[in-house]
């Protein structure tokens, strides 16, 4: 992300690395639902280290002999980690192979027949189990930061590793998006599609920091329901918005960009078309995609979290996002990140 965008309180003073190890940068995928035992698909439960999700998805399509589409998981996960998450295959293939699965630096811990193909946010959330290493700062400040956090929630941004290595994607989707929408039937170019629409929702969400209306509604603002893609319209005078906005119930909700031409009217997507004048260009790009404009809260929170020291005296943090929010986010509100 860039490195220039808001904090929702004082930068952190504090400083510490991540992933030094794959064992310090631990994910567990949450289902968030049981598999049905029967069905059309054989649910995997993967363990990968060091690998990334799509080049197992790749190696299980190869080792099954299905394509590389009938191949299903509900969201990527982090290279540099030790990560657990659910691919799905086709049974019809899956029952003609040994039961012995596995690859270079993954292998099956468990595996059930479903009903249904995985599909891109199926899942519930994901658990983190994160090792700050070469911690520097004062532990109290750390502390009190974590309870801010419970209380408050923090900036839902998109992570760093959204955008590719020195934000790469951004400039090649500046390329592409510019040139030819056709070919974004791509894989590759719907990486970038979405890799922009991300980049235009975090200086949305800048914005609203700079000008502290993140956690509260402006006129025509669209409020999206904890835990829920449900969203509704903010009304002038509607007194129970700020309550609701403070017990964390509903969160504001920023653009992820498309062809807006049935929403431009809307005050919110008027506000954020302006607030985007600065990357036009690309935000006009993203709108003659004809891709459906959405709606991602600014606000997210986290589950069940515990800040754990170590022998060393290193904060090691465990705790539950929801789909679609990055862990890196939230490091970032506690200690400035030295990332990989």
């Amino acid at each position: 992300m860039p490195v220039d965008l808001p904090f929702m309180a004082d930068q952190p003073t504090a400083s510490a690395r991540i992933k030094v190890s794959p064992e310090h940068f631990k994910v567990d995928e949450v289902l968030g639902f049981e598999p049905d035992g029967t069905g059309q698909h054989y649910l995997f439960q993967i363990l990968k280290i060091n690998r990334n999700t799509a080049d197992v998805a790749r190696e299980l399509s190869q080792m099954f002999g299905v394509r590389l589409v009938d191949v299903g998981y509900s969201g990527r996960k982090d290279k540099q980690a030790v990560a657990r998450q659910w691919f799905s295959v086709p049974a019809q293939s899956v029952d003609a192979v040994s039961s012995s699965v596995g690859g270079p630096g993954w292998k099956v811990e468990k595996q059930c027949r479903h009903g249904r193909k995985l599909r891109r946010g199926s899942h519930r959330g994901n658990t983190f189990d994160i090792r700050l290493s070469g911690f520097k700062g004062c532990a109290s400040d750390l502390e009190q930061r974590v309870l801010d956090l419970q209380c408050r929630g923090f900036p839902n941004y998109f992570g760093s590793q959204r955008f590719g290595h020195q934000g790469g994607n951004i400039d090649e989707a500046r390329r592409i998006l510019g040139t030819d929408a056709v070919r974004l039937r791509r894989p590759s170019h719907q990486m970038l599609l979405s890799a922009a629409r991300s980049w235009l929702f975090n200086i949305v969400l800048g914005q609203r920091l700079l000008e502290n209306t993140w956690t509260k509604a402006l006129p025509g603002d669209i409020m999206m329901l904890a835990g829920s893609r449900s969203h509704f319209t903010a009304e002038k005078g509607d007194s129970m918005l700020p309550e609701r906005l403070a017990s964390l119930d509903i969160h504001v909700s920023g653009p992820l960009w498309g062809d807006v031409k049935a929403v431009q009217d809307q005050p919110a997507w008027q506000r954020e078309c302006c607030w985007l004048e600065g990357e036009a260009e690309i935000r006009d790009s993203v709108a003659r995609t004809g891709a459906n404009p959405a709606r991602r809260a600014l606000r997210a929170t986290f589950d069940d979290l515990t800040l754990n020291w170590t022998h060393d005296s290193n904060p090691r943090l465990v705790f539950t996002l929801g789909r679609g929010c990055y862990a890196t986010s939230l490091l970032r509100e506690l200690v400035l990140l030295d990332l990989p």
